[in-house]
């Protein structure tokens, strides 16, 4: 018998910030079409073990608020990282937090100087709602389901600037399931849901806050389940997009589809309960960088043809004149949370791309009868490809790297590396 509690808080900003997600914004945010909300589910399992996730609906969790996330929650409840789950839906129509954005995304500095407070508070609201969760917990029953929904496809198909188009429309249209229902009143406590796909379906210079399709899901569960708590974990979707998109009404239209999948699932007999005691372990696994050196800078300067080139280098010299070195590597969390072998889930962080979850389904479909494959948690510090994408080039496969703060895009053997770090924090977990 598990036990669970659940907490929402709104975190929609009350005054106009610059949003986060797409370069090609010149004004802040002027008003909202849904509310933007951190939420959390809290598990405890008969033996006192606890997991924690929490799900908020903003482009990325990055270290400017796991950190202070980590330590305030251990403090005030004593709940190690390894059993914390922080999640963000990718909604490219939330604020602004990351400070290297107000270079790559020339955000004016009245808008810039909110960027730091506003992580601060996005920070407190999550463990708000981290611990909440935890105050009020009630008997129930676990189940793992399972679903898909059509919307979802790979965007490289049709060809990758700079490198080789992909031939095949690679997809995970999966939508994994984690239900709780409340034993004593028989109605469902909480709703975990995932996809693959870019939270990206609005035009983006429609500039109102909005939690966009995965926001639209979670409402529409709730209100078919009077009392539930729905939260959504994105999936390995870096490379699959929405398709068609460009409008609200899409945004709506997918995020009911997704819904009406998820309860279709919670309606049927097709379910595996969960009984087992939940483990949970976690590893920063270094992922090194292609080396930067002068001359390459130089390169970068002289791109008159390509300006992010030239911004990234300006940005890199910068940071050397200021004293201040260059990063080689950066750890990136992987994590592993297991029930037995009812289901395994393995949480990834940065934007991985769609092979991450086709890979780990396949290397682990032996382990439990449920393998779930997430992305964008605990830290998003930019994409991570697989060797194939990184061979045939393009967004995904480098060229993103030019708007973030990380000095430059990965060597050759990322893959090797994550690879063998999920298999190690299974190992642990088993």
């Amino acid at each position: 018998m598990y036990r669970a509690g659940t907490a929402s808080e709104i975190v929609t900003p009350a005054e106009p910030l610059w949003l986060a997600g797409y370069a090609a914004r010149t004004q802040p945010a002027r008003g909202k079409v849904s509310d933007l909300l951190a939420s959390a589910l809290a598990l405890e399992d008969e033996q006192g073990n606890r997991l924690v996730v929490a799900s908020i609906d903003l482009i990325a969790i990055t270290r400017i608020i796991a950190d202070p996330v980590y330590a305030a929650v251990h403090q005030q409840i004593g709940l190690p990282r390894e059993r914390l789950i922080l999640a963000a839906s990718h909604t490219h129509y939330g604020p602004e937090f990351r400070p290297d954005k107000t270079v790559f995304f020339r955000i004016p500095p009245a808008f810039a100087a909110k960027v730091e407070p506003t992580a601060k508070r996005l920070a407190d609201a999550l463990v708000r709602v981290i611990v909440a969760a935890t105050r009020e917990l009630v008997p129930v029953r676990l189940f793992a389901r399972s679903a898909s929904a059509g919307f979802a496809h790979n965007r490289r198909r049709d060809g990758v600037k700079g490198g080789n188009p992909s031939k095949e429309d690679t997809l995970d249209q999966h939508v994994p399931i984690l239900e709780a229902v409340n034993t004593t009143t028989g109605r469902r406590k909480a709703i975990v849901f995932g996809y693959a796909c870019h939270n990206t379906t609005i035009d983006p210079q429609d500039l109102r806050y909005c939690a966009d399709w995965a926001g639209f899901a979670k409402q529409s569960l709730q209100e078919q389940n009077d009392g539930a708590t729905a939260l959504f974990i994105a999936g390995c979707g870096a490379d699959q997009n929405p398709e068609p998109r460009g409008t609200v009404e899409l945004s709506k239209q997918y995020g009911l589809e997704l819904a009406n999948a998820v309860q279709k699932s919670l309606l049927s007999d097709d379910a595996t309960e969960i009984t087992a005691p939940v483990r949970a372990a976690i590893e920063d696994v270094p992922l090194p960088m292609q080396p930067v050196t002068s001359e390459s800078l130089q390169s970068m300067l002289a791109r008159a043809d390509d300006p992010p080139q030239q911004v990234k280098a300006r940005y890199l010299l910068d940071q050397i004149d200021g004293g201040e070195p260059l990063i080689t590597e950066y750890p990136a969390p992987i994590q592993a949370v297991r029930f037995g072998d009812e289901l395994l889930w393995l949480i990834l962080s940065g934007e991985p791309v769609v092979d991450w979850a086709i890979q780990c389904k396949r290397d682990f479909s032996a382990t439990a009868k449920n393998v779930w494959v997430s992305g964008y948690c605990n830290d998003m510090y930019g994409y991570v490809p697989t060797r194939r994408i990184q061979i045939e080039g393009g967004y995904e496969g480098g060229r993103a790297n030019l708007w973030s703060w990380l000095p430059a895009p990965w060597t050759d053997n990322v893959e090797e590396r994550i690879t063998a770090g999920i298999k190690r924090v299974v190992q642990r977990v088993m």
